[in-house]
């Protein structure tokens, strides 16, 4: 591949093939937009126990305690960035669910039941 193929005029910077072929999806496909929101490590288990209601971040390592700290706190800056989950400072940081969070969590419990059917 040739470098000019990876140069974006418009952005005046590198992109990939990929990168490219994810805009695009995301120009015609919603479902690619709402799977990309929840894809990653832990996100999905996040959302789901943030519908317990809210939480600190020692509290969700003990609901996910396989979840390395690192990667809940990478997850959960990405879910406040989608505006998924509230983070909020009081005396202690604590974080909830917005409405579409909750209503994502209500497609994943859904999601998850038809998979355990599946046998």
């Amino acid at each position: 591949m040739d470098q000019s193929d990876n140069f974006d005029i418009a952005a005046r910077g590198w992109t990939t093939v990929q990168g490219r072929n994810r805009d695009a999806l995301h120009g015609w496909c919603d479902l690619a937009v709402g799977v990309q929101a929840v894809r990653g490590q832990w996100k999905a288990s996040i959302i789901v126990a943030l519908s317990e209601g809210a939480a600190s971040l020692p509290q969700l390592q003990k609901r996910l305690p396989d979840a390395a700290r690192r990667v809940l706190v990478r997850a959960l800056r990405q879910l406040a960035t989608d505006m998924l989950v509230v983070r909020t400072e009081t005396t202690q940081v604590t974080y909830t669910l917005t409405p579409d969070g909750a209503a994502l969590a209500d497609i994943l419990r859904a999601l998850a039941e038809w998979q355990a059917q599946r046998g």
